[in-house]
């Protein structure tokens, strides 16, 4: 099994150990279903995989021992997307997260994957944490988090034709290529936003690039207008867009303007 792994361990003195070691590679890739994973004692390990079940190398997976600050296992996944990492042999509890970054249209993005559990994993009774790269999908947990990105709306009051409501605005997004992943993206129309700390926008979008357009529906009327957009901090506006997302912290983003022709 190809592995890179480095503990960081901030010890009771307060000195800093960095401990770097290189093992050896493993056969081909193979489908999730050609690999069986079994507990060990004082261990953990597991596979990544995306939505598809094909493995993802290069994921960084972090083993973080409950006790200590900066106490940290940093894992790579090999080309089969396992990966492994011995426990000391004391009375401790890790818990265990992974992350993959890629270069995607000239930019850079990093999403958090979705572990097989969220529960910590006994020293002693070892564990396996398998993850899952999905770019669609609620997050564990009830803070309301997806994992697919968001398309914030701010719509201009000018030229309005009647009084308007910022959720009323739809927009039709179109992917222009494959999604990061490299699967089919599909287009996104006609979904209802929700007010999110950017403002109103539409969640859980797969991370790709998109030609988007933009009505208003008139809730009295039921008119349909269409609207002019722009990204946010561009010229000018037009009848489309084609944008990429832009990382925000953990999640990824989309900024428009949307106006009244």
């Amino acid at each position: 099994m190809g592995e890179t792994r480095k503990r960081s361990v901030l010890g009771r003195t307060g000195a800093t150990l960095v401990l770097s070691a290189v093992l050896g590679c493993a056969p081909g890739p193979a489908d999730a279903a050609d690999v069986s994973i079994a507990a060990a004692a004082y261990a953990v390990q597991g596979r990544v995989v995306n939505s598809a079940g094909r493995p993802v190398e290069g994921a960084k997976v972090v083993v973080k021992d409950r006790r200590y600050y900066n106490s940290d296992i940093v894992l790579l996944s090999d080309r089969n997307g396992l990966y492994r990492t011995r426990l000391p042999h004391e009375p401790s509890s890790w818990v265990v997260s992974a992350s993959v970054t890629r270069q995607f249209n000239g930019r850079q993005y990093t999403f958090d994957l979705e572990p097989s559990s969220t529960a910590s994993v006994r020293a002693s009774a070892g564990g396996v944490r398998n993850f899952t790269w999905r770019v669609t999908g609620r997050r564990p947990g009830t803070d309301g988090r997806y994992y697919g990105g968001l398309v914030a709306t701010n719509l201009w009051f000018d030229n309005l034709p009647e009084n308007v409501d910022q959720e009323n605005v739809r927009l039709t997004m179109t992917p222009v290529g494959p999604l990061i992943d490299g699967s089919k993206g599909r287009v996104v129309s006609g979904r209802e936003p929700v007010y999110t700390d950017s403002g109103w926008a539409v969640v859980d979008v797969p991370l790709g690039r998109y030609r988007i357009t933009a009505t208003y529906r008139s809730a009295d009327s039921g008119k349909v207008y269409p609207l002019q957009v722009k990204l946010t901090g561009s010229s000018s506006f037009g009848s489309q867009v084609t944008a990429d997302f832009e990382q925000s912290g953990t999640n990824q983003r989309i900024r428009l303007e949307v106006r009244f022709a």
